[in-house]
This record gives C-alpha cells, sequence and structure tokens, in this order.
C-alpha cells in the first residue's frame, strides 16, 4: 500500500472515530474539499506541514499516520533542530523513507525486523568525562560488534554492506540541514534503520563515521528511543559515548600495527593525511583514537584540533573521500523486482521514490545491461 493511501486511511479513520466532516478539515489546512477528498483517497500524499496541523488537531503523533498498523517507531536525531515544523519535516521525510525500503526487502521476501544487543553502561547522565574503566568496556563492545558484523578489514563505505548484511538497514537521503548529520529508528516489527544525510557539504568520512554514531546509541542507548527525541550534537555524555564507540570501532589498535615507524616517531601533517586516508576515516576520529590509544599527548590533540579549525577544516575534510553512491543494495533489489516482472514502473517509481521519467530510464538500462550480460 502506498503511503499516500495509509496516511488517507488513517486521517479518514480518525475523523469517522471523531465525526469530523471533511469541511472541517479541509479550512482547518487551508486547501479545498475536492484537494482535501484527494488526500483521504490516496490520490495526492499530503506534504508535511498540513499533516503536522492534522496531527495536532488530533491530538496524535506524526508517525501515526504513516504506519498502516500503528505500531510506534522510536527515533532519536543527531541534530540542531529547533522547533515543531522542523521535528514534522524530517520525522515525515524519514518514515516515508523507511517504509520504502522495508517494503523494498518485504516484497524480495528478506526478513528484516533485526534489532542488534543493547548493552548497558553505568553512566550518570550528568556525568562529564567518559572513565577509563568505560572506555576500555567500550573499547571491548566495538571489537566484539566488529566480528559480528564480519568487518574485517572492511574500510569506508565497505562497512555500510556488512551493516546490510546483517539486517540493518542504511538509508542516506539528502536533508535540506547541513547541521542535522544522522537519524537512527527502531521498530519492533520493521527493524532497526539510520538514516544520514547525503548533503555534499557533508565530507563522505563524516557520514561513515555518523552510521556507526548512531549504530553506537541504538546499542547503549535504547531506554532514549521513544516516539522523537530529539539529540542535540552538543557535547553530553552519550554523544561521547557515540563517539568513542565510533572510532575504537572505525579504528581498532591493530588496524594501527602498519603504521607503527610512523607512530614511533614525530607525527607531521603528511603522515596524518597518509593513514587517514589509508583507513577511510575522518582526521578527526583519527586524532581522537591517537589521544585516546595514547600515541599523541593530549597537547598534541590539542595542537592538532587548532590547527584543523585555522585551517578551515571544522566542517571541511582535508584531502577528502571522493563521493560515493549510496542505496546501492536497495536499488538492486528493486531492479532484480523489475527484471523478474514482480513490479511495473509505477512501483519502482513509487520504491526509489524517483519520478516515473526518471524509473523509466533505469529500466532502460537494466534492460541493456542485462543484454551485455
Amino acid at each position: 500500500m502506498s503511503l499516500a493511501k495509509v496516511i488517507g486511511n488513517n486521517i479518514h479513520a480518525l475523523m469517522k472515530k471523531q465525526n469530523v466532516k471533511i469541511k472541517q478539515l479541509a479550512d482547518l489546512i487551508g486547501v479545498t474539499r475536492q484537494t482535501m477528498t484527494k488526500y483521504l483517497e490516496g490520490e495526492v500524499i499530503i506534504d508535511s506541514e498540513k499533516l503536522f496541523k492534522i496531527a495536532e488537531f488530533f491530538g496524535k503523533p506524526l508517525d501515526y499516520f504513516l504506519d498502516n498498523k500503528h505500531e510506534e517507531m522510536a527515533f532519536l536525531f543527531r541534530a540542531h533542530v529547533l522547533n515543531k515544523e522542523s521535528i514534522s519535516t524530517v520525522q515525515y521525510k524519514v518514515c516515508d523513507l523507511i517504509n520504502r525500503v522495508y517494503e523494498i526487502y518485504e516484497l524480495a521476501g528478506e526478513k528484516i525486523s533485526y534489532l542488534p544487543q543493547q548493552y548497558n553502561l553505568k553512566i550518570d547522565s550528568k556525568e562529564k568525562q567518559i572513565s577509563k574503566e568505560i572506555k576500555l568496556q567500550i573499547e571491548q563492545i566495538a571489537l566484539e560488534e566488529r566480528e559480528w558484523l564480519n568487518i574485517g578489514e572492511s574500510r569506508g563505505e565497505e562497512i555500510i554492506e556488512c551493516f546490510e548484511n546483517k539486517g540493518i538497514r542504511i538509508i542516506f537521503e539528502k536533508f535540506d540541514m547541513p547541521d542535522m548529520f544522522g537519524v537512527s529508528a527502531l521498530h519492533d516489527q520493521k527493524g532497526c534503520f539510520i538514516v544520514i544525510n547525503d548533503d555534499e557539504n557533508i565530507p563522505e568520512e563524516r557520514k561513515i563515521f555518523s552510521i556507526v554514531h548512531e549504530y553506537a546509541h541504538i546499542l547503549f542507548d535504547r531506554n532514549q528511543y521513544r516516539q522523537v527525541i530529539l539529540q542535540s550534537t552538543r557535547r553530553n555524555i552519550y554523544e561521547k559515548i557515540a563517539d568513542k564507540f565510533a572510532g575504537y570501532f572505525l579504528i581498532p589498535r591493530k588496524s594501527l600495527a602498519k603504521y607503527s615507524v610512523l607512530l614511533k616517531s614525530q607525527l607531521s601533517w603528511n603522515d596524518l593525511i597518509y593513514i587517514k586516508k589509508d583507513l577511510r576515516v575522518s582526521l578527526k576520529a583519527l586524532l581522537h583514537v591517537l589521544n585516546d590509544y595514547e600515541y599523541i599527548s593530549d597537547k598534541e590533540y590539542q595542537k592538532w584540533l587548532k590547527y584543523l579549525n585555522m585551517k578551515g577544516y571544522s566542517k571541511k575534510e582535508p584531502d577528502p573521500m571522493p563521493y560515493f553512491k549510496k542505496n546501492t543494495a536497495h536499488e538492486k533489489i528493486v531492479r532484480m523486482l523489475f527484471m523478474k516482472e514482480q513490479i511495473g514502473i509505477n512501483k519502482v517509481a513509487e520504491l526509489l521514490g524517483i519520478s516515473v521519467e526518471e524509473a523509466r530510464e533505469n529500466a532502460k538500462k537494466w534492460m541493456m545491461d542485462d543484454r551485455e550480460d
């Protein structure tokens, strides 16, 4: 069932239950009776601003209208989201993305209701620093999760496939919110999803870091996931733990062994760039881990951070990874479904969130590639 139809059915059910007339709701959101009818029948999808007004009117959370069975989708946003309109826009878009990806795997007959293990770190939310004991616990958990996910020697974008193979769905989408890095969402039936902002101004290395950062929240902060929770990027203890986990996960101690000659000497800028490019990680993440592993002192670490800021790398990445194509696993399944004639062009467009014209172009390419094979 399309998202437009799901939303329309849910609005209609609430109208019937509370004896609300079409004109009353149309006036509320500033549309004609005819347009409101199209929303209710699922012919046209309602935009997030209008849906937010309807949600407030009925006293329901936004995701109530996006789910066919009304099981709650629990979110944690890693962003500076400042108002209800921003929250509703992001939540609306994320729910649409998750529903589409879930349907892709459902049509392919793949089970995706996996939820990772939950760890309980004894942390006081008022604490400002992570103790040495907790750091060691986080490092050990990072190593265990790497092993469970079969990370092996995978680096950079290769790590995404490792998550996907275990049923943790990674979705990339461009959001017009440069300070929103990622959203993690949990659903008892649909499983675990991580949505990453694919804005071209965010370096690829930092997008990968955000995947692991969000995964850390899922592992350690499950009790914080409610209907909608906004997790600021300000440096609270939970954010520091997630950053710590991401660093240990992406740069385990043993991965630094081959750089032992460099690490035993005074590190130069070129040395750091060489290591970060080889590991396909952000320079900030590398510096953080090198400091934790005591390859560089606190003084050296602060010196390098000041140097990065001075050179304009607070948000940019020196010598960055090239942009790589995202959501390839989802597109591959849609292609397979189309080539097996299980879905048509309109469904391809719906599942991939593209126009019918773009879907036709994709289909032509798929058929040409199939002939060449």
